[in-house]
């Protein structure tokens, strides 16, 4: 399986998007956890998006580093969504029960 290619950028309203394309598994989500975590701790958007729509697999260590991204937001009081989840992935969420806590949009 490929990598997953993560990108970040600040949106004019001062939240941070997260891009993340390929597959989020064993090799990618550590990447993933620490940029979602360091974006909550040290960043501190008002609110971290997570774009998954170009994600064409996730495993369970790909939803981990999305619940520790989602967690670390929490405890900051910072708004944290997943959007664009489709297909396997959106599954993935819903069945794990990750789906509802950070449903930001389309899936």
């Amino acid at each position: 399986m490929a990598s997953a290619l993560i990108s970040t950028r600040r949106a004019p309203d001062g939240s941070v998007l997260v891009e993340v394309r390929g597959d989020v598994d064993i090799q990618s989500s550590t990447r993933l956890r620490d940029i979602l975590v360091d974006t909550a701790t040290r960043v501190m958007p008002a609110k971290v998006t997570v774009d998954l729509l170009h994600v064409t697999f996730i495993d369970s260590t790909g939803i981990g580093a999305l619940a520790a991204g989602h967690n670390a937001a929490q405890r900051r009081g910072l708004g944290f969504a997943v959007r664009n989840a489709t297909g396997m992935v959106a599954a993935q969420l819903r069945q794990t029960g990750l789906h509802d806590a950070v449903a930001g949009g389309n899936g």
